[in-house]
């Protein structure tokens, strides 16, 4: 199966932070959407970035990633659990190899005395090794194994809950990331419902909030938010042009009071 990584372009993703209150204001046009910072949200923990040098299609040098770290910590973030891709024949990483870098960097930043947690986890792409390691190796959880993992965004695997039930049985709790942007999932809302309903939690892109992805991405976002699926918030920061992006993220004030009051648990962690 071919895996295909759908990096934001950086004009679109500036484009989309700078533009989307105009475009949403001129749909709607009421008071109670109006846009207000994703900063109002409070959120201290990020647990989805590709932050750590030199091991996917995230940071490239350990000079991004502090200057990447920085950017998130100046929004407010004092953790941050990073996540690079794990997926055979691609980014053949390992436990102990992106431990080893996490301590570099965390060695860097505390000699600029940049005081944020930083710790690691992994986004786990399900193929045949991750179905392998499940049962025979601790795998790189998010916090009270808690399991990051990721889909094809071209095709539904054909033993999803197979995978998930392996997940589960095995004592990890399945936290499947942006949900909202595997397109074959977007008009099976009771399905999605489904999913969550059987302890799959669900981490949305911040990025998908905005329509920096796609406005089909922007709508399934909303309705899993607005439908009480959202448990995590993450940047899946891989780049400069993310960050520009998520630091000027505005949401309609509606999408801010429901995560509100919702069962956010990025800060628990």
């Amino acid at each position: 199966m071919i895996y295909l990584q759908f990096a934001i372009p950086i004009k679109f993703a500036t484009f989309a932070a700078k533009k989307f209150s105009m475009a949403f204001l001129g749909l709607f046009g009421k008071k109670r959407d109006r846009l207000v910072p994703l900063s109002e949200l409070g959120l201290t923990c990020d647990m989805h970035s590709h932050l750590i040098p030199n091991v996917d299609d995230g940071s490239k040098s350990i000079e991004d990633s502090i200057t990447l770290i920085k950017g998130l910590h100046q929004m407010g973030y004092k953790k941050l659990i990073l996540t690079p891709h794990f997926m055979t024949g691609f980014y053949n990483n390992t436990a102990d190899g992106v431990r080893e870098k996490l301590e570099t960097l965390k060695t860097e930043l505390a000699r600029q005395s940049v005081d944020v947690d930083l710790n690691v986890a992994a986004e786990y792409y399900i193929d045949y090794d991750f179905m392998h390691d499940l049962s025979r190796k601790p795998m790189l959880t998010i916090h009270d194994k808690m399991l990051l993992f990721e889909c094809s965004f071209t095709n539904q695997h054909r033993n999803f809950d197979e995978t998930v039930f392996e997940m589960q049985i095995n004592g990890y709790k399945p936290v499947l990331a942006h949900p909202e942007r595997y397109l074959y999932w977007h008009n099976c809302h009771s399905l999605m419902q489904e999913f969550h309903d059987r302890g799959i939690l669900f981490q949305i892109n911040i990025l998908s909030i905005i329509g920096g992805y796609s406005p089909s991405v922007r709508k399934m976002a909303t309705w899993l938010i607005e439908n009480d699926m959202c448990d995590f918030l993450g940047t899946d920061l891989h780049n400069a042009s993310h960050l520009a992006a998520i630091k000027n993220t505005m949401i309609p004030e509606r999408l801010l009071n429901k995560l509100k009051n919702s069962n956010l648990l990025n800060n628990s962690l």
